[in-house]
């Protein structure tokens, strides 16, 4: 079921360590619910760690930690455990660019509302820059 015309998905997010803090702030001045895992008492947290918190909370993973979450991904959709999915940055967006990081989950955001829907819900997406 689509959400009604004007409704926003009630989307939340955990940015893993190495994910840019000055980036978190603008998110949070456009509305985007997101805290870091600092904020929540999981600074040096293993990933298993991280993700069965952002389960329990209804949070999407944002890292750029491929390597590690990628196979909790993977262990998660095969045992068909739901969750609320993972999205990366790409190296292409460098960690210093925090105008980059802001727009490309807003853009994100964006296309889950028109969506109506999390699209990596139990799966995992890319970010992507904006030209």
């Amino acid at each position: 079921m689509e959400p009604a015309p004007g409704v926003r998905l009630q989307l939340r997010f955990l940015f893993d360590q190495h994910v840019s803090g000055p980036a978190l702030r603008r998110l949070r001045e456009h509305g985007v619910d997101v805290v870091h895992v600092g904020e929540v008492g999981l600074s040096g947290a293993d990933d298993p760690a991280i993700f069965h918190w952002a389960i329990r909370e209804w949070r999407v993973i944002v890292t750029r930690n491929y390597c590690d979450f990628a196979p909790l991904v993977e262990a998660f959709a095969r045992k068909g455990d739901p969750f609320p999915g993972v999205l990366f940055y790409p190296s292409s967006i460098a960690h210093s660019d925090v105008g980059s990081h802001v727009r490309a989950l807003l853009g994100w955001v964006a296309g889950a509302e028109r969506l109506g829907r999390n699209p990596v819900e139990s799966s995992l997406g890319w970010l992507k820059g904006q030209d």
